[in-house]
C-alpha cells in the first residue's frame, strides 16, 4: 500500500498537522498536535475546548466509533446564518448544531477521520456505499495513477458506483481486470458496475477533483 503523503514528510522531520473545520465554524474545531500527528496518521484530531462534536445517521441518531456519519459541530463560534439565505439557514442550522454535510467516524478513542462529502456517498439499493472505501482500493495498484468513484443513475438500484481510472504510462489494465481488483476485498455489492478509463480527472485550480463533473462524464459514458 502506497505510503501517506504526510507520513512521508513525517519520517524526512517535518511537523506536519491535520485540523478540521469551515468558514461556517470560524473555522478550525478539530484539531492535533505535532505529537498526535505522528500516532494518528489520517486522523484530523479531537474536538477543541470551544467546540463539540457529534457524527449522527440520517435519522438523526448518534452513531457509535467506527461507523459513518455526518459530523455536526456546535460552540459560540459557529456563524449566526447565511447571509440572505434563511433556507441554506435552516438547512444547515439544526437543533443548536451545524450541519457540515461531511461524514466521517471515530475510532475508540474518539479521534475524527473524515472520509468524504455527504453528498457523494452513494445509495444503490437503498444501501449505503461510500466512494473513498472504493477509491483505497484502486489506490493500491501501481498501474493507477488517479482514480475517484462517483454514482451513475440506475433504473432497477436508483444508482450504481462507476470507478474513474487514469493509468500510469506503462499501466495496461482493462476493464475486467479493474473489477477483479475488488474481488475479496469488500461487499460485493459496492463493487463498481462499470470502469471509465480517462487521460486525467477533471479538478478545479486548487486540484481538488470535481465529482460534479465527473458524474457528468460517468452518465455520457453509459447508457443511462
Amino acid at each position: 500500500m502506497p505510503v501517506p503523503p504526510i507520513r512521508r514528510l513525517h519520517e524526512r522531520g517535518v511537523k506536519v498537522i491535520q485540523v478540521y473545520g469551515s468558514t461556517e465554524t470560524a473555522p478550525v474545531v478539530v484539531y492535533q498536535t505535532g505529537d498526535d500527528a505522528e500516532r494518528r496518521i489520517g486522523s484530523a484530531g479531537r474536538a477543541g475546548l470551544h467546540s463539540e462534536m457529534r457524527l449522527v445517521d440520517e435519522a438523526g441518531n448518534e452513531v457509535p466509533p467506527g461507523e459513518r456519519g455526518e459530523i455536526l459541530i456546535r460552540g459560540p463560534q459557529v456563524m449566526r446564518e447565511y447571509w440572505g439565505d434563511p433556507n441554506g439557514t435552516a438547512a444547515a442550522l439544526r437543533d443548536g448544531w451545524f450541519h457540515s454535510g461531511d461524514v466521517g467516524h471515530l475510532d475508540g478513542d474518539g479521534w475524527l477521520y473524515v472520509d468524504e462529502r455527504k453528498k457523494d456517498v452513494i445509495i444503490s439499493g437503498g444501501e449505503n456505499i461510500y466512494p473513498a472505501e472504493l477509491e483505497a482500493v484502486l489506490a493500491e495498484c501501481d498501474a493507477i495513477a488517479e482514480n475517484a468513484v462517483v454514482a451513475r443513475r440506475d433504473g432497477k438500484w436508483g444508482e450504481t458506483p462507476v470507478a474513474a481510472v487514469v493509468l500510469r504510462r506503462d499501466g495496461e489494465l482493462d476493464r475486467d481486470a479493474v473489477l477483479a481488483l475488488f474481488e475479496g476485498r469488500i461487499a460485493r455489492y459496492k463493487h463498481p458496475r462499470d470502469v471509465v478509463f480517462m487521460p486525467a480527472l477533471p479538478r478545479n485550480a486548487m486540484g481538488k477533483v470535481q465529482k460534479f463533473r465527473l458524474r457528468e462524464i460517468v452518465a455520457e459514458s453509459g447508457d443511462g
